[in-house]
């Protein structure tokens, strides 16, 4: 997590970032991921994929690998979430633009320590809802908060923050941030738009 923070201070902080394009919603995205979940140092990479197939209607999917961020002798922690679902573009003009988003999500989540080993599955549902802003002609930010509902109590809200900006037509680096109260987690990526 050490190694990504500096490169997200100095994303944000950069000059020159003062259109990309806040519209673009069809778009394939590959990030590693690092960070804490209920203090246990973790990373891995997500992939995930959004399509405007019709005006302002989305098709939205995602997958995540996560596991310790060290080999420590006899532990072995993995994680993979997987969701799928629909958004809807409230509003959106030249500047800026606010979505929504509800997904199908599930968990599976395997270790073992020692002689012990255990799995548990989830599933559940993801709303998010978040606002999109351009800062510059290359440069947008983002902020959303997604809720998890797993079922029997096991709910959880993440707010987020990013920052895409745009090198090519097609191409563009990610940084990201999320965290809730136990959960600390910054992502460094490329996004390819169509």
């Amino acid at each position: 997590m050490k190694n990504i923070k500096p490169l997200l201070f100095a994303g944000l902080m950069a000059p020159g970032l003062a259109l990309a394009d806040a519209s673009d919603y069809s778009y394939i995205e590959g990030t590693y991921l690092q960070g804490d979940i209920s203090d246990v140092e973790i990373d891995g990479y997500a992939i995930e994929a959004s399509l405007e197939f019709v005006d302002r209607i989305l098709a939205v999917a995602s997958f995540t690998d996560l596991g310790l961020d060290d080999d420590t002798a006899g532990a072995d922690l993995e994680g993979d979430i997987q969701a799928f679902g629909l958004g809807y573009i409230f509003g959106r003009n030249d500047t800026a633009s606010v979505y929504g988003t509800a997904s199908y999500i599930e968990y599976d989540v395997r270790g073992r320590l020692g002689a012990f080993t255990f799995a548990d599955d989830s599933d559940g549902v993801q709303f998010e809802l978040g606002a999109r802003m351009n800062l510059s002609p290359e440069a947008e930010l983002y902020v959303a908060v997604k809720h998890t509902d797993l079922g029997q109590g096991d709910e959880e809200t993440t707010p987020g923050v990013g920052l895409v900006y745009r090198f090519l037509p097609a191409l563009s680096g990610t940084l990201t941030y999320d965290r809730n109260s136990e959960d600390d987690i910054m992502g460094l990526g490329l996004r390819l738009t169509f």
